[in-house]
């Protein structure tokens, strides 16, 4: 299980423990939209379009996995050797479901908020790769982030 809490209320910055151990930080990429992270000593980077409908990770050069669809009801995460399936759970909670396939009722997993106010979060994801294991809670508490941006923006045009 991955377990994320907010270290900074002011910049989007998380640590990331694995079933309790210090795993890593999600770190902002500073001026550009996105975090990176080193895990088991390899630098990952995750980058988003200016739409945030897509995300990217990638080492280096080489893409490892792309999520798309993000802040639908459905949406994936396509890495070279497979795809994983995620829903949100219900129209008014942000939780997120890792299912079978698109549209399959069995439910292999998911990531659900921890914490209202810090952005806190929990994954559990058995069997999925650690890279992508922790792109996947990345791109969540960015979706959740981008959506309380846009909640806040709304509110204070009104």
């Amino acid at each position: 299980m991955l377990e994320a809490h907010r270290v900074s209320s002011f910049r989007p910055r998380w640590e990331v423990r694995e079933d309790g151990s210090p795993l890593l930080v999600l770190a902002e990429l500073g001026w550009r939209s996105g975090l990176e992270y080193t895990l088991d000593g390899t630098i990952y980077e995750v980058s988003t379009t200016w739409t945030g409908t897509r995300y990217t990770l990638t080492s280096g050069d080489t893409e490892v996995a792309h999520a798309e669809r993000i802040g639908r009801k459905h949406w994936s995460v396509t890495t070279p050797e497979s795809e994983f399936h995620f829903r949100r759970r219900s129209i008014w909670k942000p939780d997120q479901e890792w299912v079978a396939g698109p549209d399959s009722s069995a439910t292999l997993g998911g990531i659900r908020r921890t914490g209202t106010w810090r952005g806190d979060a929990e994954a559990q994801l058995p069997g999925m790769p650690g890279p992508v294991a922790v792109f996947v809670l990345a791109v969540v508490l960015l979706m959740w982030e981008q959506a309380a941006g846009a909640a806040a923006a709304g509110a204070a045009s009104s």
